[in-house]
């Protein structure tokens, strides 16, 4: 019985969000996030797009509560009784922050979490204003097309114009033909939007005018070019490694006879290359810039853990004789091969272990790779640990607040590594440049993080470039978006080889 009772409850507060619709549009979100992105992500920005259109149905059906009642509406579980306004009401008031965090912290991220949000608000806004104005089709044209923008903002796209004219003409053309069958009512409660004051038959020309015109519009528009993800729209890839299969991808628009650049980047320990794309996004910013691009995978250790053999401090805790270094260089020979590599534009980027392997490939091949950068990484204490003699550029990115490699320096079982500086000002040495670097202005580097937290330390170099950005109160595995992996990208294109 108790359980009979729970299913009648959720069924009401089901039909209180106007399920159908909330169902419908929720839907819409999972394809677009699906088409956009990848399948994880979409999961979840359905469920955060689903808790918002919770909260305009059901605030809808509280506002509307009194008139419901006027007009016998017993299809309204308030007015049939099988939900209390003042349940409806305290449900919405706990879910309302929850909505509100879910989709500013979840995958649309704050640009994209912060237009769907206004789409929220304009339902919202509809429920208690405009249904009673002649400009009541405005809160609809906006909310239906914030929808498919917040999708394109998440993964850093500017919503197509189609896209926008097909989502705000569709609400419109909804918020027509949804009213049509109240209208008598809706007079009587003195319900004046435009469809009200224009009248049934109008209502329902203008309802299908709009109709043919999104079909219109979305007939004419590039579809599957402008509804695809940043992956598929790739130019082709090819499979480099042997026993460690490594795809690498060719940006769009690659051409067999302009040689371009190459980047390789390096996830951290316990990660692994597709993990690590999604943290750094440093493969979404090849495809931007025209960059070859191939994330190799490290070898698994005792744990079952994915490690590069970097230095004594990390991460080849179980001794493993594996020379990665001269792997990463096969792959760079293999790739070259298949590919038209400009060999003055060879890139290194990791992250933690992978950020330490970026330096043990600088210090064993510094005549293959123009530049490194990495985030959160270090070098071995020992100057000898590092024979590069040929100068290569350096980015070292770390934050201030790093709990697992320390900003100024530590150890891991013994096994000392440098801090951020000491690393950025050994390779000043390395590469002869002045030993009294100069700070610059503080920039957003992370947007996760408030305010612009990162303070880049440039040293004067011959020919070359070595620089620290500090990132204030950053922890090891900060939230990136593609604002951080364009300026490290860009940064490295800006140090080829000379």
């Amino acid at each position: 019985m108790k359980n009979l009772g729970l299913i009648t409850v959720t069924r009401a507060y089901a039909k209180a969000s106007h399920f159908g619709p909330t169902l419908l549009i929720t839907l819409i979100s999972f394809v677009l996030s699906l088409r956009l992105w990848w399948e994880g992500p979409a999961y979840v920005i359905a469920l955060t797009v689903f808790l918002g259109q919770l909260i305009i149905g059901w605030s809808n059906d509280i506002y509307d509560y009194n008139d419901d009642v006027k007009h016998n509406r017993t299809n309204k579980p308030l007015v049939a009784g099988t939900l209390s306004v003042k349940a409806l009401r305290r449900a919405t008031f706990i879910l309302l922050p929850i909505a509100v965090i879910a989709n500013l912290v979840g995958p649309l991220g704050l640009k994209g979490g912060s237009v769907y949000l206004l789409g929220v608000g304009c339902g919202i806004a509809y429920n208690f204003y405009f249904k009673f104005s002649p400009l009541s089709p405005l809160p609809y044209a906006v909310a239906c097309a914030a929808l498919p923008a917040s999708i394109f903002y998440a993964v850093d796209r500017t919503p197509p114009v189609w896209v926008l004219a097909v989502g705000a003409i569709l609400g419109v053309a909804f918020h027509f033909a949804n009213v049509i069958k109240d209208l008598t009512q809706d007079r009587e409660s003195e319900i004046g939007g435009l469809p009200q004051r224009l009248g049934k038959i109008a209502s329902s020309v203008i309802a299908l005018a709009l109709l043919i015109c999104a079909a219109l519009i979305f007939s004419n528009s590039p579809v599957s070019q402008d509804l695809a993800s940043s992956e598929s729209t790739q130019a082709s890839t090819f499979i480099v490694g042997g026993d460690r299969a490594t795809f690498v991808t060719l940006p769009t628009g690659y051409s067999k006879g302009v040689p371009a650049p190459l980047l390789i980047d390096l996830h951290g320990y316990m990660s692994n290359s597709l993990t690590h794309e999604k943290f750094a996004k440093m493969d979404i910013a090849a495809q931007k810039r025209g960059v070859i691009y191939a994330a190799p995978d490290g070898l698994k250790d005792s744990q079952g853990f994915q490690f590069w053999n970097a230095s004594n401090a990390c991460c080849n805790f179980n001794s493993n004789p594996v020379n990665d270094a001269a792997f990463i260089q096969s792959l760079i020979d293999e790739i070259s091969s298949k590919a038209s590599v400009d060999p003055r534009r060879i890139y290194v980027f990791g992250h933690s272990n992978g950020h330490f392997m970026t330096y043990k490939f600088a210090c064993s091949h510094p005549e293959t790779v123009a530049a490194i950068a990495g985030l959160a990484g270090a070098m071995d204490s020992e100057p000898a640990s590092c024979g590069a003699r040929t100068p290569v550029s350096v980015l070292h990115i770390h934050g201030t607040a790093d709990a697992t490699i320390n900003y100024s320096g530590g150890s891991i079982f013994g096994n000392v590594y440098t801090g951020a500086e000491e690393s950025a000002k050994r390779w000043a040495e390395i590469d002869k440049c002045s030993l009294t670097p100069k700070v610059g202005p503080a920039f957003d580097l992370v947007t996760s993080i408030q305010g612009l937290e990162t303070t880049p330390t440039v040293y004067s170099c011959p020919g070359v470039g070595v620089e620290l950005w500090s990132i204030k109160d950053g922890p090891h595995g900060p939230i990136l978006d593609s604002n951080f992996a364009l300026k490290v990208m860009d940064w490295l294109l800006a140090h080829p080889k000379r």
